[in-house]
């Protein structure tokens, strides 16, 4: 079926942060949530659509080429309140494996990542294997 809508169904924000151990590897943790827009311009509504933990380590392979890796817990149901998240059924496990080119623009440093998520067969809620993410930081 063909979308109606012009808004994205949902968006993700997520805050890591991490330490440098040298200059070839950094690892820390972070967390993300999903914000719900609505339907379309005439049905904006907020809403919470989920929440994750995550980890990761990159290990710079060569110039501005990293292997990424990292493991991801997270709850992609709507929620009203902190007490839904005792469901530990709900809670989807992800082991992530990939590679990030980091970059600079404007005087900000970003990253795009091309990441596997090698427990995806093995989830319940069946979500993409490949995941490309683009990231900046402040």
């Amino acid at each position: 079926e063909q979308s109606r809508y012009f808004l994205p169904v949902t968006s993700d924000l997520a805050f890591t942060m991490g330490y440098k151990i040298n200059d070839k590897t950094s690892a820390g943790f972070g967390a993300s949530y999903k914000m719900g827009w609505g339907t379309g311009w005439n049905n904006i509504k907020l809403s919470s659509e989920g929440i994750g933990l995550r980890s990761y380590v990159d290990i710079k392979a060569k110039g501005n080429i990293w292997i990424s890796g990292g493991w991801e817990y997270n709850y992609f149901q709507s929620f009203n309140d902190i007490s839904a998240f005792k469901n530990s059924e709900a809670w989807q496990k992800s082991g992530l494996i990939g590679l990030t080119k980091k970059y600079r623009v404007a005087k900000k440093d970003g990253k795009m990542q091309l990441l596997w998520d090698f427990m995806s067969s093995k989830q319940t809620l069946s979500g993409p294997a490949l995941k490309f993410r683009i990231g900046y930081s402040f």
